[in-house]
């Protein structure tokens, strides 16, 4: 078993904090550099988008829309190595919408597999599932 060293998860730690600041500034390029050119992002819905630049691009349109003054919070629950370049990351996510059809909180469960990047890491893939009952946050949206 690989074990992720304290420098590596603080990396990641600062990776998942970066991602919640970009979100939280509506900042679609702030939240998209942690993303490898090449990324993976599947959201709560399973809409997959391939790129950097489409998950930028993707993110510019909820900012200024669906997820306007939105605020997340993201905690880190668990990180481990797959290999020596490549780690798996699952993170806690709250979402708090303030205005829309969608007004509310929602939670999810985020699951990153991160690659070592330049002496750093990036998000190789992002795959975001909601938490709790798909009745329950149908009735929250109406």
């Amino acid at each position: 078993m690989l074990l992720l060293d304290q420098g590596d998860r603080a990396a990641i730690r600062n990776v998942v904090a970066g991602l919640e600041a970009g979100w939280n500034k509506g900042d679609a390029s702030e939240f998209a550099r942690h993303f490898s050119i090449d990324a993976d992002f599947v959201n709560i819905y399973g809409a997959h988008g391939v790129g950097r630049e489409t998950i930028r691009h993707a993110l510019d349109l909820v900012f200024s829309s669906t997820y306007a003054g939105s605020h997340v919070r993201y905690s880190l629950e668990k990180a481990r190595l797959l290999s020596p370049d490549v780690a798996v990351a699952h993170v806690k996510a709250v979402l708090k919408i303030p205005n829309g059809p969608q007004a509310g909180e929602m939670r999810a469960l985020p699951s990153l597999v991160l690659q070592r990047d330049n002496g750093g890491w990036k998000i190789a893939a992002f795959h975001n599932t909601l938490i709790g009952d798909p009745d329950h946050q149908r009735d929250r949206r109406r």
